[in-house]
């Protein structure tokens, strides 16, 4: 597809008036506009002009669909964001204020403009609503005369200021400028959104927006498999990998300070659909109830879904009386039958509580989720791994950046390609058999939003990111059709709150059946009981009466509540605590009788969900095994005395808290408990090690706890990785030698045992260590 530069020398608004109530508009285009590539920012004086003029066109393309000048002042349904006349000027005014930041320009403007429409919203929750006054907003007129006035500083500065004469930087004043596009041009993409809830009679589609892929006629209800989307949405197997993140500092173009940095990812071997869910097969979950059914979301979730009483997906809509599950679907700028074989957007909520329906309706043994962001890296064209290898000079490899040429983004629904979604096997697929991995609609992540190793804020925007580094936000990733510039970069990282939406979307994925993460035992819910049973059973349960009363039955202590007791008699704070590799939580809410927040993870997605459950209601019911046959009834239950409410569960993995934790409170940890865990692991070293080598984790005199039977087995671990020794005293030196900084201030032996059934018990012997580390004075 050919793609058109606007490139006339000065595009003017308040162009002449169109409509009956003579709205003084924007520029109409009478031939159709795209998005140029992702500016070379070595490219030169020429270029950048160019890249200005198309970023400021599309924003004007776009508000032209807006048809009056009430639609410009209109509050969003939701009340979660301000009317669009803020979204106007918004992205004009950060032009003045970075460039007034980095010097390339000496006064503001319009200083009353430059404040009022400076910060957007960023509620906290889907309640919290903006009641702003509406009589703040200047006329439209003058925010039209506004824009024009900055078009032209821009265009003048970019002709004229000699920064200009030498490749741009992060370190250069010109910086300061290519930040402005690329903030322009996500607004296009999040105001299209809000264009997109407004009623439809205050919107028509602007004459030069790109055609759609496909839109054809379908029915409105009862959408066939085969014929109205893809019959079958296979999920496809992903082998292990160590992936690399991080975009090079030098990368010539622009990048926002989440995406610099480095990290490497272990991944192991996952599933993932090979499709982005549709709305055909979404409409099952609909039609099914399943957003009446309380067992499918979370907390969160049900919670949102309650308050906005919410019974399909926000961009789909009623088409015929309640219940008949009759919907036409809501594009960007009109209604149009219902297009089943498009992606499905939805919130985070809704994808995570249609995963957890899917499960259940399919009976996995391993459960449905959302990918993870170094999974969905991992499905990508694995060519795209080679351009972290990048240096100046080989210019090749820029290429594999797809938004950096015309020719790359063949085959791909991004960079305002196209003007809406398509269907999800439109597109060629992938090497990896994978469609979407790039364009279409964003796909949510399980990760909270988080900085790679060596974050660093950029002076020109200090709080871009680290305000979302709050385990709120939930990452996007891959782009949408309109992600534009260094949103459509196989660099960017995005982030929204777990009930915002966009155009966003998401694709299935399996945990693997990798040994070392996730071998199909911990999935079982045969498992589950018997942790269930080994966390939250009395003794009594525990034993077999008729058994012990003809050959006894060892004595052994509570492994779990013994690990707590230890966590709580040797933290010298608490404030946080920690518990990895938590299972179905008991230990988390003893922590929680001494601290006032616990954080309780784990990878099995079936123990979290336990934990949750129990989080929320406080009982759990489960079957203890008693023999081949035959079980018994019993119920889970956290004591009354426990206040649930200081306990936070996370699925995640214990050797990437970076990426899986993100933040889930404020400062570091002051404990830490590892039980059962680390002969478990892929790479138990690194797990020690994130506590080693910096104090986001733990503080200063924090204390970690390690229980261990030390049953290292290559299942799990590669034997390279063992933290063994022949003996326990040999053992504690190995975790002292990782342990730099820390003091061992405790170990001891400690027998319990795990039932399997009335007959058969594991008899086990952890060895436990607590250590404290150094204050640093």
């Amino acid at each position: 597809m050919q793609v058109r530069n606007d490139c006339q020398k000065h595009v003017e608004t308040g162009y002449p008036f169109r409509g009956d109530d003579k709205l003084p508009f924007v520029k109409h285009f009478e031939t159709t506009l795209h998005s140029s590539p992702l500016l070379n920012l070595n490219a030169g004086r020429e270029a950048i002009l160019d890249y200005f003029r198309n970023t400021w066109s599309l924003t004007e393309l776009l508000f032209s669909s807006l048809t009056s000048r009430q639609a410009f002042f209109l509050r969003p349904y939701h009340k979660t964001r301000h009317p669009l006349v803020f979204y106007y000027a918004h992205p004009v005014c950060f032009y003045v204020n970075k460039l007034l930041v980095s010097g390339l320009i000496a006064e503001p403007v319009n200083q009353d403009f430059e404040l009022l429409f400076e910060t957007g919203v960023d509620e906290m929750n889907w309640d919290d609503l903006h009641e702003g006054a509406d009589d703040i907003w200047p006329d439209l007129e003058e925010v039209i005369q506004y824009r024009n006035t900055v078009y032209r500083l821009v265009e003048n500065l970019i002709e004229t200021h000699p920064c200009f004469d030498q490749p741009i930087t992060m370190d250069s004043q010109g910086w300061a400028l290519v930040m402005a596009f690329e903030h322009e041009r996500i607004h296009l993409e999040t105001s299209s959104v809000l264009i997109r809830e407004l009623p439809q009679e205050h919107v028509t589609t602007p004459t030069g927006w790109p055609e759609f892929f496909s839109c054809r006629e379908s029915a409105s209800g009862n959408p066939q498999p085969g014929k109205d989307y893809p019959a079958q949405n296979p999920m496809l197997e992903v082998k292990p990998s160590t992936l690399e993140l991080g975009k090079p500092r030098q990368w010539p173009t622009f990048g926002w300070d989440n995406e610099y940095g480095h990290d490497k990812r272990q991944v192991s071997s996952f599933k993932a659909s090979k499709y982005l869910v549709s709305n055909g097969e979404f409409f099952r979950f609909v039609a099914s109830g399943g957003y009446e059914t309380r067992k499918y979301w979370s907390e969160s979730g049900w919670g949102w879904r309650t308050f906005r009483n919410v019974k399909w997906p926000t961009f789909w809509v009623q088409d015929g009386p309640a219940g008949s599950h009759r919907y036409r679907l809501r594009s960007t700028f009109s209604v149009v039958d219902m297009q089943w074989d498009w992606p499905a957007i939805v919130n985070y909520f809704e994808a995570r509580a249609y995963c957890a329906w899917l499960s259940e309706s399919e009976g996995v043994d391993t459960p449905y989720r959302l990918l993870r962001e170094a999974e969905h890296l991992a499905l990508r064209e694995p060519a795209l791994r080679k351009a972290i290898d990048w240096t100046p000079g080989r210019d090749q490899l820029l290429k594999l950046d797809p938004v950096m040429t015309a020719q790359g983004l063949q085959g791909l629904n991004l960079n305002l390609q196209t003007g809406s979604e398509c269907p999800v096997n439109a597109m060629a697929e992938n090497t990896q058999g994978f469609h979407d991995t790039m364009g279409n609609v964003w796909q949510w992540c399980e990760d909270a939003f988080h900085p790679l190793k060596d974050f660093a804020i950029h002076s020109y925007y200090t709080d871009f990111s680290t305000p979302c580094f709050d385990g709120e936000h939930q990452m996007i990733m891959g782009g949408s059709f309109i992600s534009t510039g260094d949103e459509a970069s196989i660099w960017s990282r995005f982030h929204f709150r777990p009930h915002f939406f966009q155009h966003a979307g998401f694709r299935l994925a399996q945990s693997g059946q990798s040994p070392a993460e996730s071998n199909n035992k911990y999935e079982t819910s045969q498992l589950v009981d018997q942790y269930l049973l080994f966390h939250y059973g009395s003794e009594a349960e525990q034993a077999d009466t008729a058994i012990r009363q003809r050959s006894g039955h060892p004595q052994v202590g509570n492994f779990v509540l013994h690990t707590a007791e230890l966590m709580s008699r040797f933290a010298s704070g608490r404030r946080r605590a920690l518990d990895l590799g938590c299972a179905v939580g008991r230990a988390s809410f003893e922590l929680a009788r001494e601290f006032e927040s616990v954080t309780g993870l784990d990878y099995s997605a079936s123990f979290i969900r336990c934990a949750d459950h129990l989080r929320e209601h406080g009982k759990l019911p489960y079957r203890r095994r008693d023999t081949g046959r035959f079980f018994t009834e019993l119920l889970a239950s956290v004591p009354g005395t426990i206040d649930r409410n200081r306990v936070h569960f996370v699925e995640g993995d214990a050797c990437a808290l970076d990426s899986d934790l993100a933040a889930t409170g404020e400062g570091p940890f002051d404990a830490a408990l590892l039980a059962n865990l680390l002969c478990r692991l892929s790479d138990p070293e690194a797990c020690l090690r994130q506590f080693v080598e910096s104090d986001r984790w733990l503080g200063r005199d924090g204390i970690l706890v390690i229980a261990s039977p030390n049953t290292w087995s290559e299942q799990y671990t590669e034997a390279e990785n063992f933290l063994d020794g022949k003996d326990s005293a040999e053992t504690l030196n190995r975790l002292g030698s990782i342990l730099q900084g820390f003091e061992l201030v405790f170990e001891e032996d400690y027998p319990f045992m795990i039932r399997e059934h009335r007959r058969k018990y594991e008899y086990i012997v952890s060895q436990i260590s607590v250590w404290k580390k150094g204050s640093g004075d």
